[in-house]
């Protein structure tokens, strides 16, 4: 176990190292400054009990804080009013040797960009990789292909860029890292407070019609659909909205949520931090089959950052209300908040002696089928949209990839060989991430891990 009071050593020692890490991958020495301490901050409360060496787990946590800020556009221009003072080096110095790799990498996708930086610059074996970014090793080395056959066309690389030598060191960065520690703890004794009241609230509100069943968010394990749930909430349709405040510990989080109703038709609309998330058609009872996976892109867009409070609200749309002069609808909404667990802790159900046979797509004309085991590459003409259907028999995941970016990401947690589906259209955030255009050729690759049986994908155009 790494003792508590070995915390301030190894900031003294070793952050100077991981700074180049951050400056790597932000590109600018403010912002790595800002991430590693960010990263150190977390890495404290679960300092007694990392075992063995602590800087892997660093190492991750300054990945994966990297990962969750990335849509704040550390590298973009910023705007001010008067030029500041250079020391040093030229004012011309963005262009020189030592920024071009920088430059290089920036215009690489993230993942690849992440996947290098601890490769080549780190050291770290694919198998450490794959373990820091939470990814299988092929998927790393994948990336670590894409990205070195697009450096190797980049004319401008030159040199490799250092830390900022004026950086904080020391005795000042560790006095800034405690701060951090000391303002955490103060945002979470915060939200647990809000989340009490908001609880008491809810509490006083819920008031279901006897003899009613609805369902219940209570009811939901604690592992669920590969996740750990750490936060829910429930309130009846009386209340109109009820909300859920909670300190998130990591941005890579699902929202699973649901409604139920009686003889009214009713749908809750969900939002995050007020920003609109998705609206739920209601049911009999709490299924929770509506899940909103948070990404990198989502967080930002919601505003959810680890370590501080966020909020969640549901909103009952489209039910009588007293103004009608009706009584209020029996009926109930709920969310709960999970995080991922890694595949490798999570407490997947016995396989059986026999495993089913795998049943097949429909034969349906221009849909093509990939199968298992190994990762699978095709090409297509992008026509506006993709639909993808995928099947497997045994619990793991098939990551589907277009032009190199990760699209979806199809999941199966035990061997009832449930149905996946999704859709890339013009209209999403993926697709015009990509820049994608009608008639252009596109490489589609399914990546599949820890799957032990058989699986297939299809992949439609529009139309069929």
């Amino acid at each position: 176990m790494a003792d508590t009071a070995t915390f301030d050593e190894f900031v003294t020692m070793r952050s100077r190292h991981l700074l180049r890490i951050a400056y790597l991958l932000s590109g600018d020495h403010i912002l790595a400054e800002d991430l590693l301490q960010t990263a150190l901050a977390k890495s404290w409360t679960a300092w007694r009990r990392i075992q063995g060496d602590p800087e892997p787990y660093v190492r991750r946590v300054l990945v994966n804080t990297y990962n969750s800020w990335w849509r704040r556009r550390w590298h973009g221009e910023r705007p001010t009013e008067t030029l500041p003072e250079h020391a040093g080096p030229s004012p011309h110095s963005a262009v020189d040797e030592r920024d071009q790799l920088w430059r290089a990498l920036d215009r690489l996708p993230r993942q690849q960009r992440v996947v290098l930086v601890l490769r080549y610059f780190e050291d770290l074996t694919e198998a450490e990789i794959a373990r820091t970014m939470d990814i299988s090793p092929g998927a790393v080395k994948a990336y670590a292909s894409r990205g070195l056959a697009t450096l190797r066309l980049d004319p401008t690389l030159r040199a490799l860029p250092q830390a900022d030598e004026d950086a904080p060191a020391g005795n000042e960065r560790l006095v800034a890292v405690h701060r951090r520690i000391t303002q955490r703890r103060r945002s979470r004794l915060s939200a647990a407070a809000a989340a009490c009241l908001i609880v008491v609230a809810a509490i006083s509100g819920y008031a279901l019609a006897p003899g009613l069943d609805r369902g219940d968010v209570a009811d939901l394990p604690e592992l669920y659909r590969g996740h750990r749930i750490v936060a829910r909430m429930q309130a009846s349709f009386a209340q109109r909205s009820a909300e859920l405040m909670w300190t998130p510990g990591t941005t890579d989080l699902t929202l699973f949520g649901d409604c139920a109703t009686g003889t009214l038709p009713a749908e809750v609309e969900l939002s995050v931090n007020d920003a609109y998330v998705t609206t739920i058609a209601c049911g009999t009872r709490l299924e929770f089959a509506v899940a909103r996976a948070m990404t990198a892109r989502t967080a930002a867009a919601w505003n959810v950052r680890a370590g501080q409070p966020a909020r969640i609200t549901l909103t009952v749309v489209g039910a009588a209300t007293p103004s009608d002069q009706r009584a209020p609808d029996d009926g109930v909404m709920a969310v709960a908040v999970a995080e991922r667990v890694p595949f490798e802790q999570y407490p997947l159900p016995p396989r059986p002696a026999r495993l089913d046979p795998l049943e097949g797509p429909d034969t349906a004309p221009g849909r093509v089928r990939l199968d298992g085991p190994e990762a699978q590459v095709i090409s297509g003409v992008w026509r506006g949209s993709l639909t993808f259907r995928a099947r497997a028999q045994t619990p793991g995941s098939l990551l589907v990839s277009v032009n190199g970016i990760p699209v979806e990401n199809f999941e199966w947690w035990d061997y009832e060989q449930g149905n996946r589906a999704g859709l890339l259209d013009a209209d999403s955030a993926d697709a015009r991430r990509l820049g994608l255009v009608t008639g252009q050729t596109v490489v589609i690759t399914v990546e599949p891990e820890h799957m032990t049986g058989d699986w297939w994908l299809t992949v439609a155009p529009p139309g069929t």
